[in-house]
Formats: C-alpha cells, structure tokens, sequence
C-alpha cells in the first residue's frame, strides 16, 4: 500500500481547501480547529499544507500555520511514516503536531522514527460537545456584546489566557491582531459584566460546518470562584444555539480539573482527548 501513497504541499491556499475540506467535514466536530482555519483563509507565506494521495484518491491532509503545531487529524495513521518522511526533508524544523491522542501519539513516532528527534506531550486537552444547555444558577451580573471600547481589555485578557494556559510570552502586538482576525472573521466576544464591570470573557467562533467552538475562556484572577467563566460560556453557547448552530464545542486542559468540571455541568459531554506533542529540534 505504502508503494502506492504520494504527499503533496500545496502552495495554493484555495488549492489545499478543495481536496481538504471535504475530508474534514467528514467529522466537522473533530476537525473543528482545521474547518475554523480553512473559513478563516488567513493563511501566511509560512503556513504548511500538504495532502495525501493513494492511487490518485485523496485520503489525508493536514496544515500547520506556525508558531502553531501542524494539525494532524486528517493524516491517516497508517501513512504516518510516509508523510513523516517527506516533512523530515521538507520541513526538517517541525516543531510538534496536535491532534487526538492516538492520531497525534502515532505520528510522533512516525517523525521519531524519521528524524531521530524525540517528541513530548506538553498539553493534553478534552474535546467537549455541547447537550442539554444547564446554565447556571445565581451568577450576579448579565452577558453583552464585546464593543470598541473594549478592545484594550480583549488584547490584555487573550494575552493572559495564552501566557497561563501555554506559558507564551507576552505579546500584545500579537495579541491585537488575534482579534483583528477574529471580528474580520465574525468571530464574537461575549464578556459578562458585573456591577457594571467585565468580569470574564469567552471567544465564540463563527460556525464552520456547522459547528461553533468557544475558546478561549478567561476569567482574571481576582475575578474567580463566582461563577463567571461558567456563566459566559453558557451565555456564548446560548447565542450558537439561537442563531441556529448544529454543534457547539469546546476544549479543556485536562490539567484544570475546575474547568472540565464546570463545562460538564453546564451540559457539555466528552468528545475526544487530544494532545499537543513538541518535537525536539537541532540545536
């Protein structure tokens, strides 16, 4: 089989979109992130996208727009090896990939395999798909719209949210054009307010085959144990569900037991686990 299977990276974004998006919208739920890339078409000069062909049938893709890890879900475990040793000679610095667990563990062999270079599991999330909507009960205050004069407090919160969920450096310049994109996009803010002030904050992305997914979710510090964060995410699922959304999902950091906690009794239900694998690189 293995005889027969060709990699091929696309340097044409709408290219890439044409053979991979059906293959992604097999399981728009799993495959949330990659349909969220593909609708978002911002794609820079950078970005990795290659497919997988076998006897002329397309049967796998994957793209990585750094500094993210290359999202692997669409590459069939049983070409890993082939696709990991067209990315050796291709793309020798690869820095990880993420996907679901089994997925994602597979190629990190498959690139160990082929370059020599270990890989470590640095996050290990669950993918969450939304039920029975339980908004919670008791949570003072009340959602709105992020507006203009929020902007500021957008770039400082995402910033934070990256800095403590994956320990990245600050960077506000790169903070303001995450939501850039996202309002040219027509992803959405929902902040919830108290006393008059926001309290926390949750990104709801537009659908993409259907499904919504939220994140991130950030509540500051000082803000936390009233309910905020669960209050928000239920108030931007609510908004997925009226605006006629079929799936609305979201991920948790496995090692935030509060959190996964809190998306489950507001009526999300576990999907899939899913890992990010850093590589080691030369130095």
């Amino acid at each position: 089989m293995l005889d027969c299977v060709e990699v091929q990276i696309h340097e044409s974004a709408g290219e890439f979109r044409a053979i991979a998006e059906p293959l992604y919208r097999r399981d728009p739920v799993t495959n949330t992130i990659e349909l969220t890339l593909l609708r978002a078409d911002r794609f820079g000069d950078d970005a990795l996208l290659l497919s997988v062909w076998e006897d002329g049938t397309a049967v796998g893709a994957a793209l990585q727009t750094p500094p993210y890890p290359l999202a692997c879900n669409g590459i069939p475990i049983e070409v890993h090896a082939v696709v990991a040793t067209e990315l050796a000679r291709t793309r020798p610095g690869l820095t990880g990939v993420r996907g679901k667990r089994d997925i994602a563990l597979a190629f990190a062999d498959a690139w160990h395999a082929a370059t020599g270079f270990a890989g470590t599991v640095t996050t290990e999330e669950r993918l969450y798909r939304l039920g029975m909507l339980q908004p919670p009960a008791g949570v003072c205050g009340a959602h709105r719209g992020a507006a203009d004069a929020d902007q500021a407090l957008l770039v400082d919160w995402v910033e934070e949210f990256f800095v403590e969920t994956f320990s990245h450096q600050r960077d506000d310049t790169a903070g303001r054009r995450f939501i850039d994109n996202a309002n040219a996009v027509g992803d959405c803010f929902v902040l919830w307010n108290d006393h008059g002030s926001p309290v926390s904050m949750a990104m709801l992305r537009a659908p993409s085959a259907g499904v919504s997914r939220i994140g991130p979710v950030f509540t500051p510090p000082g803000s936390r144990g009233h309910g905020y964060g669960s209050a928000v995410t239920a108030a931007a699922a609510q908004l997925a569900r009226d605006a006629g959304v079929d799936d609305v999902v979201l991920f948790a950091d496995l090692a935030n037991p509060t959190s996964n906690a809190i998306y489950q009794r507001i009526g999300f239900d576990a999907v899939a686990d899913s890992v990010r694998v850093e590589f080691e690189v030369a130095g």
